[in-house]
């Protein structure tokens, strides 16, 4: 008499068992791009950068709508911002997920792959603000600056009467011209040894600085530095979430 295990392979493994396989609903491939347009659509929430992520399938199931965007969205970098009552005000499309190979380690330490760094803001308005740790040249005391997280920015921007203070000479920076949410402007690009997000150092980062006056005096946290992370902002609990790549 065959034992329990082996009807048990048997239903798998045979015509009932495939049948029943074939038979299970299977969740469907759909475009992320048109896919998050239809449910924005539904449930209201605002897209950025959506056409980053034309070309891409994707898994598209049912349930909630976390759940959803959960399937939709994991093969793309995200950020999903929650309105303070727990819904989705809006979702910042960055790429399709690619491999992020940090720098060679130096004297601090990096975050380990999947450790959540969770940072308080501030809010201006329906933006967010941090504070993080700016490491200039050696020598130079590690400056405390207060800056606007925005997705758009290609790099992170400072106010170019920062640079004395983080022991950068324009001479050793290279002139560029860049786009802002103001047009065209010059900028200087260079690099910072670190930046130091809570008790992380995040090493070698490219920045950009702009004219005090063209900025406002704000600076920005943009995706020379965000872009090594998977964010989430909290609306309800002022919050960013940052997971390295």
């Amino acid at each position: 008499m065959p034992s329990v295990l082996a009807l048990v392979s048997l239903l798998l493994t045979g015509p009932i068992g495939l049948a029943w396989a074939q038979s299970v609903p299977q969740p469907a491939q759909v475009e992320v791009a048109a896919e998050l347009r239809r449910l924005s659509a539904e449930f209201g929430f605002a897209l950025r950068g959506v056409e980053r992520s034309e070309g891409i399938k994707a898994r598209a199931g049912g349930g909630s709508l976390p759940d959803r965007l959960r399937l939709l969205l994991e093969d793309v970098d995200h950020v999903i911002v929650q309105r303070p009552d727990g819904g989705i005000e809006r979702i910042i499309i960055l790429g399709e997920k690619g491999v992020y190979i940090p720098p060679p380690a130096g004297n601090g330490s990096q975050p380990e792959s999947g450790e959540a760094i969770v940072l308080a803001t501030q809010r201006q308005g329906s933006s967010h603000l941090v504070t993080l740790g700016l490491e200039g040249s050696t020598g130079i005391p590690q400056i405390q600056a207060t800056l606007l997280i925005d997705t758009g920015a290609e790099r992170v921007v400072l106010p170019a009467s920062w640079m004395p203070r983080l022991g950068l000479a324009s001479e050793n920076l290279a002139a560029q011209t860049v786009q802002t949410a103001n047009g065209l402007v010059e900028a200087l690009i260079g690099r910072l040894p670190a930046i130091w997000v809570g008790p992380k150092r995040i090493e070698d980062v490219e920045v950009a600085f702009i004219d005090d006056q063209r900025l406002g005096g704000a600076a920005l946290a943009g995706m020379s530095l965000l872009g090594r992370f998977r964010m989430t902002i909290d609306d309800a609990k002022n919050q960013l979430s940052l997971i390295p790549k």
